[in-house]
């Protein structure tokens, strides 16, 4: 095997390819796309050395996932329409 290939599968390449990345998607990607793909690597990579890392990304996976609905929590008591230009709010006894 050559030091070349060595190198290339060596987890200082990783880190060095994952700087490369972040900084052509600095430049180069749009706003509001979504998660650039050197933060996700960065993130699995943490997680390969940190415990809690591995939960935290499942954590915000799962956080992606859910919708927030507006009746969703408290009692309905109060309602706020943007388009009709008004609020109607109940004060609890």
């Amino acid at each position: 095997m050559s030091l070349g290939f060595l190198f290339a599968m060596s987890l200082p390449a990783l880190v060095a390819a994952l700087f490369v990345l972040a900084t052509v998607e600095r430049f180069v990607r749009r706003k509001g796309s979504g998660t650039p793909l050197a933060t996700a690597g960065i993130g699995e990579l943490g997680a390969t050395f940190e415990a809690g890392k591995r939960e935290e990304l499942e954590f915000r996976k799962e956080e992606r996932q859910l919708r927030d609905e507006e009746g969703d929590g408290a009692p309905p008591r109060s309602h706020v329409d943007l388009d009709g230009g008004r609020a109607v709010l109940k004060l609890p006894d």
